[in-house]
């Protein structure tokens, strides 16, 4: 499998840097390694930044800078790109090692553009990228353009190189651990359809779209009889056990919490984490102990600290691969429990893989049963190596909103009092968002007192309600 990561790698570095051979009227912005090939017609610096940062640079920029750029030209180093089409700044380029990468080669993390002398006047460019999300008919969100293919170990170079001339394609983009690649096809392409064209072509174990899964976390919980407060909270616990929450990021009023392990924008590699919906601030809060769901009382174990993950952009939109992303990091850090709050009907091949690569290294995954009562299955939540979460109310009972079936192998409070909104005010809240929360801090403290406890004693241990 070594041999046929090396490989993989060797293809892409020779392969990728060859532009595709499709013509297009809309702009095109790709790096790839320290090499820029830029198409542009009187674009705004600002628009191109922001298409680069999508493909995982972080940008500072003095934001007096904007010009018009037109450019025409094929894998540049970057340098010599930015001298020809910024000829009056300066930049500066930041090259680092990225955590959640498995090679040893340091990437382009950062461009900084200034005016000479003033580069204490730069910031970070000020709009985060967003998942070019698309729905065609009564099909599943994906990622426009995007296909994701995962590869047999023996597929040959040349096999590769004729594929990628057939579909007139690029690849952007790896994930080693499964032998994923990650191609950019003309603009306007039918990604579903050709998905289902090359399923059969030698070399190719799956081809899917880069699947888009909304989030649909908790709401305002209607008025009741419910308790006016929350349990006092503990202090996150000082076990080794951490919680990755995989969400919709963090707001930096929260980033120096003590109980903030680490945090990675998995949507935009290299850019600071935030959270524009609210949604992973709360989930990040429930999993640390600082907010306990109503009706917990006083058993509640103590929060664990967080590695908060931003896999969820501006819209609300994750995708296959940006989880892939994020899981990774999860495991690059360490991490025993990852928490997924939300769900989505759409189930993926390449998703499912990822949640067994993810369970083979170690991490219990958790995950959200859904919002709606349909006993439809949900996923990752009904995914085999995954254990499905449903709420329930603070008196112990079934939430009425809550989703069924055999997937669901847990169910937990679902109603919380927090100082964060979602797409709102603060308030209570109720969801099987919360829950999947609050029982991956359970989880947490079961692996505190034993390290080596499986799913099925974790499983064992939450039914007993200990």
């Amino acid at each position: 499998m070594k041999r046929f990561k090396s490989a993989l790698l060797i293809i892409i570095v020779c392969l990728a840097l060859t532009p595709s051979r499709a013509m297009t009227a809309v702009p095109i912005v790709r790096i790839q390694g320290d090499l820029l090939t830029l198409d542009v017609n009187n674009q705004r610096l600002a628009t191109i930044l922001e298409m680069l940062s999508g493909q995982g640079i972080r940008i500072r920029i003095d934001p007096r800078i904007n010009p018009a750029i037109t450019a025409k030209f094929n894998d540049r180093p970057i340098g010599q790109a930015i001298s020809s089409i910024l000829k009056s700044v300066d930049y500066a380029l930041i090259w680092r090692k990225d955590r959640a990468s498995s090679t040893s080669e340091p990437r382009l993390w950062e461009i900084r553009i200034f005016y000479k002398g003033q580069e204490a006047r730069v910031q970070p460019l000020e709009k985060r990228s967003n998942l070019n999300v698309v729905k065609k008919g009564a099909g599943a969100y994906h990622v426009q353009d995007i296909l994701l293919l995962r590869l047999t170990p023996n597929i040959t170079e040349a096999a590769l190189a004729a594929l990628l001339d057939q579909l007139g394609a690029t690849i952007i983009d790896a994930y080693p651990p499964l032998g994923i690649v990650r191609l950019r096809l003309p603009h306007g392409s039918d990604v579903p359809a050709i998905a289902k064209t090359i399923a059969g072509y030698p070399g190719v174990q799956t081809a899917e779209p880069d699947y888009a899964y909304p989030l649909e976390g908790g709401s305002p919980a209607p008025g009741g009889t419910w308790p006016a407060s929350s349990p006092p909270s503990r202090p996150p616990s000082t076990g080794a056990a951490l919680v990755a929450v995989m969400d919709s990021g963090l707001l930096p009023d929260f980033a120096s919490s003590p109980f903030v392990q680490a945090a990675y924008d998995a949507v935009s590699p290299g850019a600071e984490v935030g959270d524009e919906l609210g949604h992973g601030t709360q989930m990040a809060l429930i999993a640390a102990g600082a907010v306990n769901p109503l009706g917990t009382g006083s058993e509640s174990p103590a929060g664990s600290p967080v590695i908060a993950i931003r896999a969820f952009d501006d819209n609300g939109f994750t995708s296959t691969y940006t989880l892939m992303r994020g899981i990774d990091y999860a495991v690059q850090q360490g991490a025993r429990v990852l928490s997924l709050s939300w769900g989505s009907e759409t189930s993926s091949a390449l998703l499912e893989s990822a949640t067994r690569y993810a369970a083979a290294k170690g991490l219990i995954l958790v995950a959200a049963a859904g919002n709606a009562p349909t006993g439809d299955p949900v996923y990752p939540a009904a995914y085999d190596n995954v254990i499905g979460v449903g709420a329930l109310t603070p008196d112990g009972n079934a939430w009425e909103q809550s989703n069924y079936g055999d997937f669901v192998a847990v169910s937990a409070p679902g109603l919380a009092n927090l100082p964060v909104g979602y797409n709102g005010d603060p308030g209570t809240y109720a969801g099987t968002s919360i829950a999947t929360a609050y029982t991956a801090r359970r989880v947490a403290a079961i692996l505190n007192q034993n390290p080596d406890a499986d799913r099925a004693t974790i499983l064992r241990i939450l039914g007993e309600g200990k």
